[in-house]
């Protein structure tokens, strides 16, 4: 018998309908709404209730930009986000190595603006901290890797690749940037076994369902990740062996791969540019505290047309990296040509990242129906007086990240995470960019929570069978402790994710044991 499950007592986010406080699943669909306490004559003895107690009735949260493999692998890693100096990231290496001794040591989201030091541990610092296995540890954006003496030796890293950094008499710090970094990571991970993949995506699946995402884009492959992790996700969305809805982009460029995998979509972190953080955001000006330096693009005008080219006349959607002006610039002018070559505007093609867009860049976006796919939560990591963005950029941080205006201007705006980059944390998005720290860039909550909902549903082609809360659409729902269209702004960070239902199947019971699966 099919579950049957009704949400009463609640604020349905249902823009355009009317006013709505209930709804009912039955089996992995949604079979009615109303208001009021209408809802009382459909529930049976075999009926689960849920009281909503005043709070919003949401669909599922869709994350467009989501490195599934690395996030799960790194909910088993030593998070150094909250790292304040040096004896911080000791401590928490220390407690690893104590904990698993024989074990190699990673470390993830460290971040440098947050360091007393002001700068990154070298190799001289791990070695002092933790020298009896391998250390690894990765800057917040996956830049830079830090590796003390112990790692570079049993990892067997080529020093003669371009991004190994050097110190005094020639001997190497054990920071690793560039290309350096990208085959070092590429080695290491290359050596995970799916066993131990799969382990980390199931000891994962609980914070996920707690945040309350239904559908993941999970971008896989590519400089700083490792190939087998698109074809490993790629079983797992055939064997169905976790609860999320899986949609897979591939970040290649071998097109004739991706078609015999039988996928639709390419790219979502196929890097046109680098990071404001490294400087290696392709931009039109100089950086703020580096003169003359403006970021590397990593193609050229012809390739990129080459590539797009290819993509609009194979039919796949393509997703590309662009943080920097002079990056968004070149993908555009691509995208220009081949809808003149082709005539086609209906592939849902996607900029990742957007952080600085001009108004012509936008203006041409919704022109060629390309999809901006952002992540608010740059803005309250990065963005603000003091922040790394007005580090980089100087006055021109004023100008990232502007929702209202691309909004506005008519581009479909969809949300994602970046996890691992960021933290999977989906209220704090919405919060982000309600509260951008530009006023002038800032966006209703309805338009915010819209972001990773139905424009999320668009963005994947999926806008007939999820994001919305209607009759006869897939039952991903998710209840709030509060209404979030009546919260104060600067307090929608505190709302909390109460229940999560996927497919008409309770996931998560915040008061009820937590995850169900």
């Amino acid at each position: 018998m099919d579950q049957h499950t009704i949400i009463y007592n609640g604020c349905c986010f249902a823009p355009g309908s009317a006013p709505c406080g209930w709804l009912e699943l039955e089996g992995t669909r949604i079979k009615s709404m109303g208001a009021g306490d209408t809802w009382s004559a459909l529930a049976g003895a075999r009926t689960r209730l849920i009281d909503a107690r005043g709070g919003s009735i949401l669909p599922g949260f869709i994350d467009n930009h989501f490195h599934l493999v690395q996030t799960a692998l790194n909910s088993l890693s030593v998070d150094l986000s909250d790292a304040r100096s040096f004896d911080d990231i000791g401590a928490a290496i220390q407690a690893a190595g104590q904990e698993n001794p024989a074990l190699p040591i990673y470390g993830i989201r460290l971040d440098i603006q947050n360091l007393a030091e002001k700068r990154l541990p070298d190799r001289a610092v791990l070695d002092a901290i933790w020298n009896d296995s391998p250390v690894w540890l990765n800057t917040c954006d996956y830049q830079t890797s830090i590796l003390n003496t112990y790692a570079m030796l049993y990892y067997k890293i080529p020093f003669t690749q371009q991004g190994v950094q050097y110190g005094p008499k020639s001997m190497p710090t054990g920071r690793f940037i560039g290309q350096a970094n990208a085959l070092l990571r590429g080695n290491i991970l290359k050596k995970t076994s799916d066993f131990y993949r799969l382990e980390a995506l199931f000891h994962l699946m609980p914070q996920l369902a707690e945040q309350g995402v239904t559908t993941i884009a999970a971008v896989e492959g590519g400089d700083l990740y490792c190939d087998r992790d698109a074809e490993f996700i790629q079983d797992v969305i055939t064997n169905r062996r976790v609860y999320p809805d899986i949609e897979l982009f591939f970040q290649t460029l071998n097109m004739d791969l991706v078609q015999e995998m039988g996928l639709k979509r390419v790219g979502g972190c196929l890097y046109v540019d680098g990071t404001f953080n490294t400087r290696t955001a392709a931009i039109s000006f100089d950086y703020a505290d580096a003169p003359r330096e403006r970021g590397v693009l990593k193609f050229t005008q012809a390739q990129m047309d080459e590539l797009v080219e290819q993509c609009y006349c194979r039919g796949l959607q393509l997703a590309l990296y662009t943080v920097g002006d002079r990056a968004i610039d070149l993908v555009i002018n691509a995208h220009r040509r081949a809808a003149k070559l082709t005539g086609n505007l209906c592939l849902r093609h996607r900029l990742e990242h957007v952080e600085l867009p001009s108004p012509q860049h936008i203006q041409t976006a919704s022109e060629l129906n390309l999809i901006f796919s952002m992540q608010p939560s740059y803005e309250s990591s990065w963005g603000g007086p003091g922040k790394m963005y007005e580090k980089r950029l100087g006055d021109r941080r004023l100008d990232t990240n502007p929702f209202r205006e691309i909004l506005d201007g008519g581009v479909t705006l969809c949300g994602g995470t970046d996890s691992d980059v960021c933290q999977a944390n989906y209220i704090q998005a919405i919060h982000a960019a309600v509260n951008h720290p530009t006023p002038e860039h800032r966006i209703t909550v309805e338009e915010a929570v819209t972001m990773f909902t139905s424009s999320g549903a668009y963005a994947l082609g999926l806008e007939q069978d999820r994001g919305y809360l209607k009759e006869g659409f897939r039952g991903d729902v998710i209840v709030l402790d509060r209404d979030i269209l009546s919260a104060p702004a600067e307090q929608l960070c505190e709302l909390k994710v109460m229940y999560t239902l996927k497919d008409g199947a309770l996931v998560y019971n915040r008061e009820g044991g937590g995850f169900q699966c």
